[in-house]
């Protein structure tokens, strides 16, 4: 394919933008009270919140939207700045499951969930199936999306610039952190961005080494979505926006001191246990978000402070 249309692979990322909040949003709706009741009240100890944060996430699955509903119930005096410090952390590690949705190569199925999802939607007044219905219409949509990408991502590998820009995010990493960073924050879905990465590297169109750091700054770039929920909301809002940035930026300063050694052992494991280029990828960033949790748990309290004292020195 020497043409490369651009005009699919937009459709196809807003396609893929659409299947996940309509998947976020119908997942909501089943019962959007107990998850508020489990957000508000299931914080009594930080390990607590960061189980009930990844639990919720997985099953909205946007990090973003767990958070963005964290900062409203701290906006509405429901929760305190140190109970939403798990819950952020949490949501951190439940935001990959998108990616391994992804990974486990369902889009030949996409047609198959749009279709038994748009008739139920039509046909049926059911409030169970309707919802069921809906899961379905947001999965059709996602995967569908994804493959829309991936049939024209192939022509965009082979221009002559795309070429140019890896060569110079394999000979600079921090470049390729910068630049997940910066496209997530524009779209506002890391989902989206890793998801696109992960057809790219199944494309053999970008390697292994400029992935990784792709991926972690898209956990940098994810964090806009808690600024921009944060903007009108109290200062314990904007302190859960500021500490979901500096989780983030921890993780991913430690990941890249180590990225070379990080990336030789994964190509030692990948010998090892073999599994498919996008499920290396969705490995990849659950062992990020884990390890950044458990890199930060110990130190979280010191962090709660360092907010606390950089809010009082701006009053």
């Amino acid at each position: 394919m020497n043409h490369v249309s651009w005009t699919s692979i937009l459709i196809g990322l807003a396609l893929f933008l659409f299947g996940i909040d309509y998947l976020s949003l119908s997942l909501q709706e089943l019962s959007p009270t107990r998850l508020k009741n489990l957000l508000s009240k299931c914080t009594s100890s930080t390990f607590k919140a960061i189980l009930i944060g990844c639990f919720i996430t997985c099953i909205i699955q946007s990090s973003s939207a767990t958070t963005a509903l964290t900062v409203s119930l701290i906006n509405a005096n429901l929760m305190t700045f140190s109970q939403s410090i798990g819950i952020i952390m949490g949501a951190n590690i439940g935001t990959t499951i998108t990616a391994f949705i992804v990974g486990f190569d369902l889009f030949q199925y996409a047609s198959f969930f749009l279709i038994i999802g748009a008739f139920c939607l039509l046909f049926s007044n059911h409030p169970k199936i309707k919802g069921l219905a809906q899961i379905l219409f947001g999965l059709g949509c996602l995967f569908y999306g994804l493959e829309l990408m991936s049939l024209h991502l192939e022509a965009v590998s082979e221009l002559p610039e795309f070429i140019q820009l890896v060569t110079l995010f394999t000979n600079h990493p921090i470049l390729a952190m910068l630049g997940g960073t910066i496209t997530t924050a524009l779209i506002q879905s890391s989902s989206a961005m890793i998801a696109i990465v992960q057809q790219m590297y199944h494309l053999k169109a970008i390697s292994l080494y400029v992935s990784i750091p792709y991926i972690f700054g898209c956990n940098i770039g994810t964090t806009i979505t808690a600024f921009l929920s944060a903007l009108k909301a109290n200062s314990s809002a904007k302190k859960a926006a500021l500490f979901h940035f500096l989780f983030n930026v921890i993780g991913t300063a430690f990941f890249m001191i180590f990225l070379t050694p990080f990336y030789h052992l994964f190509l030692i494991l990948r010998f090892y246990v073999p599994v498919p280029p996008r499920l290396q990828l969705a490995f990849i960033h659950g062992f990020f978000n884990i390890v950044s949790t458990f890199l930060v748990y110990p130190f979280y309290k010191y962090m709660i402070s360092f907010i606390e004292s950089c809010f009082k020195k701006n009053c």
